[in-house]
């Protein structure tokens, strides 16, 4: 099997065994509705956020837009929700922890989840935040998927990358990622790149895990077509070495510590040793 079966085996035993719910989910395919045990039933969506996030949730939820899949329990968005709210919604120690463990140095001043920069351009980020050196960091947060978004070649597309992403990427790409076919089919990347260079000082990170090898070598060869300045601003960081690092850091609260093994324990799969 590979990562993505892996993880979903591994979320229907957390969903058994930590949640106790055995019923399956029902995955929507081709007009039937296949169950699966990786999937919460519906009524039980909530309680894909761990205990300590879920009253954060309620605090921004009318702010934010649940995803069609977050009651998945290998959604992206639901990670990020688990990964940030109780760090960056909790103390100052707790938020600073979070930002050494992305590798991200300074104090958090703001922070917001499924930001759009930009309404004309119409993309969301999944982390936004800025500290209070005034620099802005854009954060896109990857679990599962194979792969990173691309787009259809169609004139709504065409259009935005002439009139949107063409001129202001231009320095920062590759000459031949910049022909339409190839940016369209690295089309998620290059808009997360294209929020980031506005302003010099922003920075770019791809939060994903290590163990999802096939994305992590698009995303190296994704990385490959930027130019050398732009490159060094953008970073890849494995989630499982952000976890590892929350769960020793003796500067983290005690309670935030024990947190990141909750994270460990749903997210990270165990191999036998």
């Amino acid at each position: 099997m590979g990562y993505q079966d892996d993880l979903k085996k591994h979320l229907a035993d957390y969903k058994r065994l930590c949640l106790g719910i055995e019923e399956p989910g029902v995955f929507q395919y081709r007009g039937r509705d296949v169950p699966q045990d990786h999937i919460l039933p519906l009524a039980e969506a909530s309680r894909n956020l761990l205990e300590e996030a879920q009253p954060i949730l309620k605090k921004y939820g009318s702010k934010l837009a649940l995803h069609k899949y977050f009651h998945h329990l290998n959604s992206s968005q639901a990670f990020a929700f688990n990964l940030f709210f109780p760090y960056f919604d909790g103390t100052a120690e707790a938020a600073s922890a979070l930002l050494r463990a992305l590798g991200c140095p300074g104090t958090l001043a703001i922070w917001e989840l499924e930001q759009v920069p930009d309404p004309l351009e119409e993309s969301n980020i999944d982390v936004v935040w800025r500290t209070t050196d005034g620099a802005q960091t854009f954060c896109e947060v990857k679990l599962s998927e194979a792969e990173f978004g691309k787009a259809a070649d169609d004139l709504r597309h065409r259009t935005k990358f002439s009139n949107i992403y063409h001129q202001k990427l231009a320095p920062h790409l590759q000459a031949n990622r910049l022909e339409m076919r190839a940016f369209l089919d690295a089309y998620q990347f290059n808009r997360n790149v294209w929020h980031m260079v506005h302003d010099d000082r922003s920075r770019l990170i791809f939060l994903l895990p290590r163990a999802n090898a096939g994305l992590w070598a698009s995303l190296k060869e994704l990385l490959s077509g930027v130019v050398a300045g732009t490159r060094e601003r953008i970073s890849a960081v494995a989630i499982e070495d952000v976890i590892a690092t929350l769960s020793t850091d003796e500067r983290c609260p005690g309670t935030l510590r024990a947190y990141a093994c909750k994270l460990k324990q749903k997210y990270l799969i165990q191999r036998p040793s």
